[in-house]
């Protein structure tokens, strides 16, 4: 459902006059980046104001045995032209505004020319390569690079194994940029995002949006406080075919967390929906799903122990289940077993999702024919796992699945995966995808900490919705029930897939008292706001509003007592309030009910690694 593009400003300047540096600018001038040759090398800079981003750092790719941005003579901008619009979103909040003022830049060598596309947002930069020709077929290298300002503090993920760049399931923590190429166990290669608190305590954000035809971006630490592109195939490169235009290398900037969590960038740069392929978009419905798979027992994917995981669903109103890994193996005639399932469900108004291993289903036959199946048998959505890399062949498979899917009207959720960079604005069919260090961790004797939560809105998830599977209450590690109950309402995912078991929910008297907030939970925003005292890795505190009903949450990622205050400005009138804490020695919920204004802030002791939880109701 997008907004009509209304083009404020539209000019070309073909006949360019060439100049060694050019002065981009942002639509309200409060950003900055400038573009210029230094020994025939194309380079740029960022700043807002008089702060510096960005120093100076090397633009350029090699492909096809040649090197874009580097024997360069002149630049020249060759059009220039302003973009605002208004489109639908569901990340924080139901709308993205796109304002940008667009720059395409050609670089003359000697024999060719080729583009440097900027886009200049008051709060970010961004740009990719259109290199000349029509027909190029390898990428060697990018040579892109970030240079930061000295005495930076960057968070990134760490994890102690191989499977750190295969699934971005890294615990988030921070050093000094000074530190990084030598900071992890793994090497210099860090995934994306890669969040950067400035000196000026300011914020900036590395990362990547619509990556399309093209293998993912990592970011190496290369000294000098550099990070340069980096692609899992490393210098044996990779093969494309026909035109090339190079994912977007993305600079977002915020002067807080406020700023920071609401920055819509990544997904405005990503292309519309396909109007043909999404012709119709009635079939892809946030909501929330039950999982047996965390919580399994020895009566796992019986066809009877999945239908009580339905009955449980609808007494929740949840909207979904999903069948995890097993009910292929395990039903002696899946396809008809899953018919009835789907058909059980929909008595219960809910819809089922299911698990496929994407090795089955990386060959375009085996693909379609599975989904073929999966339609006809009734079910809502895939949800497809170990992919496992982020080189261009399974980025191919990851956008070949998701218009497969939509030409079925089947919703998908990624697993074993990168993180996301925008891509749900061109398939909104995608619905979640993993790419984060989430609750299944928990049964891996890898449990969560609490300061990750705490982290993980203003990191990962700044890139776009996370399956991080919350609400995992019967195995919570060191946090409490209701910082449990918390990452509900902070964690952005439009497909919901809550940890517990259901059954537990519904007949263990600790989960009475927030039922009613379950069955209520919304999994989409209307607006969010960053509430203060809110720091990375310590304290989420978070507003956020669904229709007229507010709800605050907060989690604490500190092994102290913490005192939050409430300051609800945000509030046009008085409400009733739900407030839901934690119980002395973590033995369940404390709920209360108290009157909510403008004019009158609410001060509440956290636990160590506890949360908070307040649901208040227009009167």
């Amino acid at each position: 459902m997008r907004l009509l593009l209304t083009i404020l400003s539209l000019f070309y300047c073909l006949t360019g006059q060439a100049a060694d540096a050019l002065l981009l600018k942002s639509p309200h001038k409060q950003l900055q980046a400038t573009v210029f040759l230094e020994k025939g090398n194309v380079l740029y800079r960022v700043n807002a104001g008089q702060a510096t981003l960005i120093e100076p750092s090397l633009l350029g790719i090699q492909l096809d045995n040649r090197s874009v941005g580097t024997g360069v003579s002149s630049l020249t901008i060759a059009r220039q032209y302003t973009i605002k619009e208004k489109q639908a979103s569901r990340l924080n909040s139901q709308e993205a505004i796109n304002h940008c003022t667009v720059y395409l830049i050609a670089l003359q060598g000697e024999n060719l020319s080729d583009t440097i596309e900027f886009r200049l947002y008051d709060n970010g930069c961004a740009f990719r390569y259109k290199p000349a020709g029509d027909h190029h077929r390898q990428v060697q290298e990018e040579l892109t690079a970030f240079r930061l300002p000295a005495n930076s503090t960057v968070w990134y993920f760490e994890r102690n194994s191989e499977w750190k760049l295969k699934s971005y399931a890294g615990l988030w923590q921070h050093t000094t940029v000074e530190k990084l190429p030598t900071v992890s166990s793994q090497g210099p290669i860090q995934g994306k995002p890669l969040v950067v608190e400035l000196p000026t305590k300011k914020y900036i954000v590395l990362t990547e949006a619509a990556l399309y035809d093209y293998s993912g971006m990592r970011l190496k630490a290369i000294g000098n406080n550099t990070l340069q592109v980096n692609c899992t195939e490393g210098k044996a490169g990779f093969a494309v075919n026909g035109k090339l235009c190079t994912p977007w290398r993305v600079i977002s900037y915020a002067n807080n967390l406020q700023e920071l969590v609401n920055n819509k960038i990544i997904e405005n740069l990503n292309p519309a929906p396909d109007d043909t392929l999404f012709a119709q978009t009635d079939y892809i419905k946030p909501g929330k799903s039950v999982w047996s798979w965390i919580t399994r027992n020895e009566h796992y994917m019986e066809p009877a122990e999945e239908r009580k995981f339905i009955d449980a669903a609808a007494a929740l109103q949840f909207e979904y289940t999903l069948l995890d890994e097993g009910w292929e193996t395990k039903w002696p005639d899946k396809w008809k077993q899953l018919q009835e399932l789907c058909a059980y469900a929909a008595q219960k108004k809910v819809r089922v999702w299911v698990w496929k291993h994407s090795k089955d289903i990386r060959d375009t036959l085996q693909r379609n024919h599975f989904l073929d199946s999966v339609r006809l048998a009734g079910a809502a959505g895939i949800k497809t796992d170990f992919m496992n890399s982020e080189a261009k062949d399974l980025i191919d498979f990851e956008i070949g699945l998701l218009t497969a899917a939509a030409r079925r009207q089947l919703m998908v959720n990624f697993h074993g995966c990168q993180s996301p960079a925008g891509e749900s604005k061109t398939f909104p069919n995608e619905m979640t995808r993993e790419g984060i260090r989430g609750m299944e961790l928990n049964i891996m004797k890898e449990p969560i900490p609490a300061w990750h939560n705490a982290a993980l809105p203003f990191t990962r998830l700044l890139c776009g919705h996370g399956d991080y599977t919350p609400g995992f209450f019967s195995n919570k590690a060191n946090t409490t029930f209701t910082h449990q109950l918390a990452l509900l309402y902070l964690f952005n995912s439009p497909f919901q897939c809550i940890a517990e078991n259901p059954v537990t929910l519904l007949n263990d008297p600790v989960y009475k008292v927030v039922l009613p907030l379950l069955r209520t939970l919304p999994v989409t925003w209307d607006e969010t706001i960053v509430l203060p005292g809110s720091k990375i890795g310590a304290l989420a505190a978070f507003a956020r509003r669904a229709g007229k009903d507010w709800y605050i949450a907060v989690i604490n990622g500190t092994g102290q007592t913490t005192g939050f205050t409430v300051k609800p400005s945000f509030l046009k009138k008085q409400y009733k309030a739900t407030v839901v804490t934690d119980a002395g020695g973590d033995t369940g919920f404390v709920t209360t009910v108290l009157k909510m204004d403008n004019g009158h802030d609410q001060h509440f002791d956290l636990q160590p690694n506890g949360g908070l939880v307040i649901q208040i109701k227009s009167e």
